[in-house]
């Protein structure tokens, strides 16, 4: 088992070189560079100056029609919607990819210590075996544990690879990417109602809008004694289902902001009751770090009370990292960056 000890060692000290010679970014820096390349993004900025120049010249233009004029507006309208829309969608992907990145990073760490652990176990459990304090099966089950764990650690090195891969493909960041560090959960102040009030920015909801703008102008349009009695019937069918189309798309837009609130709501429940069994992990800690000065427990209590607050901090980041995704995907629900991260977009 010393071998393998060593081997470990060399591991972990092959990870840490690593580590070191790879460029490392925050969640700023990822969200930053994905909103500067990202493909959805440019098309939909390129389809915006597009609609930007159509409209600007059908408004100048003497001879075109009400209904052309009105259609170029909301072309444009609805190309600034899909715009944010385009942003807000990065963003979440984003934020999924760097906290993804990151828990796979600090699992590596986690799962290091892990393995230090179930070494130690192993060499306990030889010395137990030496002095007949042990049987033969309980050194097995040791090495078995230990090699489990040694698996684990060796997938969770390749999750980290594919997650940075991810990233790097998600935000035109290098190859071999890798998250600095965990990023700040900003509250949640907006409510419900006020993000409610919002909806009509959402390109699927002012899309429907626009429709039945068009078809209520077409309607006004056939409403004279010079339009064919059939034209007119035909528009006010057209506005019917426009305003159907429409009453669907901000219920559908309410539903989902409902679900993603409550979500998020949820998050960050989560979240403190994670801090909670942190803080009762580090007093733990603290006290067994006293005891073994004291000479009341041995130094593998500790590392096993070590290896226990390294868990609890683990689910805490976990938690914290939801929060972040529930607020991307609030955002996106809601038409409103709410994660602090990128500007208001």
């Amino acid at each position: 088992m010393k071998s393998t000890a060593l081997a470990v060692t060399a591991a972990l000290l092959l990870t840490t070189a690593h580590a070191q010679t790879t460029a490392a970014v925050s969640l700023t820096a990822a969200v930053t560079a994905a909103l500067a390349n990202n493909t959805d993004v440019k098309t939909a900025q390129a389809n915006l100056d597009k609609a930007q120049a159509a409209n600007q010249a059908a408004q100048a233009d003497p001879s075109a029609l009400v209904a052309a004029k009105l259609g170029a507006k909301n072309t444009y309208t609805l190309a600034q919607a899909q715009l944010r829309g385009a942003k807000l969608g990065a963003l979440q992907n984003t934020v999924t990819a760097y906290t993804s990145l990151l828990e796979a990073q600090e699992n590596v760490t986690l799962q290091t210590l892990q393995v230090q652990v179930d070494t130690k176990n192993v060499q306990v459990a030889q010395v137990k075996l030496g002095i007949g304090n042990a049987t033969a099966l309980d050194v097995t089950n040791a090495q078995n544990t230990l090699a489990s764990s040694q698996q684990n650690l060796a997938d969770g090195r390749a999750q980290v690879t594919l997650a940075s891969a991810r990233l790097s493909t998600l935000t035109g960041l290098p190859a071999g990417v890798r998250a600095a560090g965990v990023p700040n959960v900003p509250k949640l102040t907006s409510t419900q109602a006020a993000l409610q009030g919002g909806l009509g920015k959402l390109s699927a909801v002012m899309a429907a809008e626009n429709d039945l703008a068009l078809a209520q102008l077409n309607v006004k349009l056939a409403d004279n004694d010079f339009t064919p009695a059939r034209t007119l019937q035909d528009a006010k069918t057209a506005l019917a289902n426009a305003q159907r189309s429409s009453d669907s798309a901000s219920k559908s837009a309410t539903q989902a902001l409902a679900s993603a609130y409550q979500s998020a709501q949820n998050a960050y429940e989560l979240l403190a009751v994670a801090q909670s069994r942190e803080a009762a992990a580090q007093k733990t800690a603290t006290q067994d770090a006293a005891r073994l000065k004291s000479g009341t427990i041995s130094a593998v209590d500790l590392q096993n009370t070590q290896l226990a607050l390294r868990k609890a901090q683990y689910a805490r980041m976990q938690a914290q990292d939801t929060v972040l995704a529930q607020l991307a995907a609030l955002s996106a629900a809601g038409g409103v960056n709410l994660t602090g991260i990128g500007g208001t977009l």
